[in-house]
């Protein structure tokens, strides 16, 4: 009872807000993957880089996807899906305002369609508290993203997208960009070392130690990864990878006291 108490009071509060934290245009979100990177190569000084000297930084592969032989696969397509610049942005904003609502767009298929999320922020989130609710949110808003593609009609142009084994990783650095003034290229050059280009993740494995002639398609099954942490292909099997801790981010969970996801949106361009 309390509790729900608690959440009436918070969306009462709410209701009072009339800024619309994010009052751009949600089915304007561009899609993910325009980031501008430098085309030359520069030193830096990485923070919390334990005295091991300056680091060269040198423009990523020009390529969709990247491969670290310690942290595996990324899709550069997914470093600002959702615009994680913004959320930590907007969540800033309504922690200043005491209180507010944010929305969070994406735009797939060149912008035919999207999904769009609502979320209540509340005036107790305190200026300690923005870049782990900021995170929160941000990890709420990619689960059902994903989930979202793979619910029909979505599903059907796009069967191996949801949970892709690099998907939710890249967007995890892609947050963490947005925390530092480290543009992404001298993120990977401090702390997750060097990358090449590299085709497409595999997004089937089979579950079975049979011959590959006797497996049909029911024994294959696919790829997926539902965590933020990046997956390795090992002599093991897929296994699960530590972020270095520089790039460890806790975030906050949904409460009533903090935030709150309201509702979601699919939607689809009318006009041409």
């Amino acid at each position: 009872m309390l509790a729900a108490s608690v959440t009436i009071s918070l969306l009462a509060s709410l209701l009072l807000v009339t800024r619309r934290i994010s009052a751009r245009d949600a089915h304007q979100a561009p899609a993910a993957g325009n980031r501008t990177y430098r085309s030359s190569a520069y030193f830096i000084d990485c923070p919390a880089d334990s005295g091991q000297g300056r680091r060269l930084v040198t423009p990523l592969p020009d390529s969709r996807y990247l491969y670290s032989e310690i942290y595996g696969w990324f899709d550069v397509s997914h470093l600002e899906a959702g615009h994680p610049d913004r959320v930590l942005a907007d969540v800033q904003t309504a922690a200043r305002h005491g209180g507010g609502v944010i929305v969070i767009s994406q735009a797939v298929r060149d912008g035919l369609t999207g999904y769009t999320a609502t979320y209540l922020v509340s005036g107790d989130v305190q200026s300690s508290d923005i870049t782990g609710v900021a995170l929160g949110i941000y990890m709420d808003w990619s689960i059902r993203f994903e989930a979202w593609q793979g619910r029909a009609p979505r599903s059907l142009v796009g069967p191996f997208t949801p949970f892709s084994v690099e998907d939710l990783p890249t967007q995890y650095v892609g947050f963490v960009d947005a925390t530092t003034r480290l543009r992404v290229e001298a993120l990977f050059a401090c702390y997750l070392g060097p990358v090449t280009a590299a085709a497409a993740p595999p997004h089937l494995r089979q579950a079975s130690n049979l011959p590959d002639e006797t497996i049909t398609l029911p024994r294959v099954t696919r790829l997926t990864n539902e965590t933020f942490q990046p997956m390795v292909l090992t002599e093991e099997g897929w296994q699960s990878v530590s972020w270095p801790v520089p790039l460890r981010l806790a975030p906050v969970p949904s409460s009533a006291n903090l935030w709150l996801f309201e509702n979601e949106e699919t939607w689809y361009l009318t006009e041409r």
